[in-house]
């Protein structure tokens, strides 16, 4: 699937006055898995990797891995009520799926950028729960929108968030059933402490990613051990985090940080010293944030790139704002260069979610699930934002599938 042309990018990329900078819900008071995956969306085959052992037979060696790989990291997956009763409405009709829920009309528009790419990761906000599921402050949502994730080419979730202990402990734990059952990678919380040791690492033919991911809060809650969410953004132990990873085999390191401000358009100063801490150190590849559900900026920084935040994948949130019906995916192309890899190209695309039904609609290009105004609007507002430290100068690019 490929949208028309003319795209709305170039023009407005050029047109667009940029400010030299930008005014700065749902808060309140990794494990690998076993086996091979196979991704569902054509992408190679992903698994979780244990510490390096030695083995007989031949050695891989540089040259037989790819030359690149590419990276969707797109922002949080969160069920508000009314998209668990358009999703029961959608499974009802004669194109539904004929289960009790059908995610697939709310994603369908995400299906293509998810496919573009070798290996695509989620933030699940939320814990998957049973009967009744509930909503703001304590969520619970139904096993179905994993199978649909996994459906439309999703190889793994972060599951880091602060509301990852909303269901308690059964909860965490029902979360990373479901993700295994459906072949997913997740890390980020976990089963049992051996799990929480184990390096979060997956394997896409031969290159090895580790996906640091931790959250800022529990929403005042504790988990039953320490070990069982990765919390707190310190610098340094992310950093140690990011080494232990490298040391366990990872050729690249990328870090998913729960953090920031609600409905902002800005990092905070902490999340943005923590996002520069991290580039600088040389162990994280690239950097990206979610959590705010809503878009902030994108910056380079010394030679690594930081996405502030993603904004909202789904989501239907009670508070009457724009910004939490708009968000972005990201696209990292990493480049080997020798036993080196870096972030060779860096690509982008808003969304704007519609009203009722709720839908995932990419605003970039005319051919769009939102009214044209709305659409023009949002884009308009989102690349203010997302370049107001000068990322397209630095080397944005739009994302156009091919």
């Amino acid at each position: 699937m490929s949208f028309p042309l003319p795209i709305r990018f170039a023009a407005l990329t050029v047109s667009i006055a940029l400010p030299a900078a930008l005014t700065s819900g749902c808060s309140v008071a990794p494990q690998t898995q076993s086996g091979a995956l196979t991704s569902t969306s054509g992408a190679p085959t992903v698994e979780a990797s244990q510490p390096a052992k030695d083995q007989d037979g031949p050695k891989e060696t540089p040259m037989d891995r790819p030359e690149e790989l590419s990276l969707t990291v797109t922002g949080d997956v969160l069920l508000h009520p009314q998209l668990l009763d358009e999703a029961e409405t959608a499974a009802g009709k004669s194109d539904g799926n004929g289960k009790e829920f059908d995610f697939e009309p709310l994603l369908a528009g995400l299906k293509p950028y998810v496919q573009d790419a070798d290996v695509a990761l989620c933030n699940l906000e939320t814990p998957i729960g049973t009967p009744p599921y509930s909503g703001y402050p304590l969520f619970t949502v139904p096993s179905q929108i994993v199978s649909d994730l996994a459906a439309i080419g999703y190889d793994g979730c972060t599951t880091a968030t602060n509301h990852t202990v909303d269901a308690g402990t059964k909860g965490v734990i029902r979360t990373l059933d479901t993700l295994a059952k459906n072949e997913m990678f997740y890390t980020g919380s976990y089963k049992s402490k051996k799990d929480s040791e184990q390096p979060p690492i997956m394997d896409i033919s031969g290159v090895k990613l580790g996906v640091v991911a931790t959250t800022y809060s529990l929403n005042g809650m504790r988990a039953d051990s320490d070990w069982r969410v990765d919390t707190g953004v310190n610098s340094l132990k992310l950093i140690d985090r990011a080494k232990s990873a490298r040391k366990a085999g990872a050729d690249i390191v990328v870090a998913a940080v729960h953090d920031g401000a609600e409905y902002t358009s800005a990092p905070t100063e902490s999340q943005r010293k923590l996002g520069r801490a991290l580039a600088s150190s040389g162990e994280f590849d690239f950097v990206y944030m979610h959590h705010t559900h809503s878009v902030l900026p994108i910056e380079k920084y010394k030679g690594t790139w930081i996405v502030y935040g993603l904004g909202n994948s789904v989501a239907k949130h009670a508070t009457p704002t724009i910004l939490n019906r708009e968000g972005i995916s990201v696209k990292a192309t990493f480049a080997r260069d020798g036993e080196n890899w870096d972030v060779s190209k860096l690509q982008w695309v808003p969304h704007q979610l519609s009203k009722a039904p709720v839908a995932w609609c990419q605003v970039a290009t005319t051919e769009t699930c939102v009214s044209d105004a709305d659409a023009k609007a949002s884009l308009q507002r989102t690349l203010k934002t997302v370049n107001a430290y000068g990322a397209v100068d630095d080397g944005l690019e739009e994302w156009i599938l091919p």
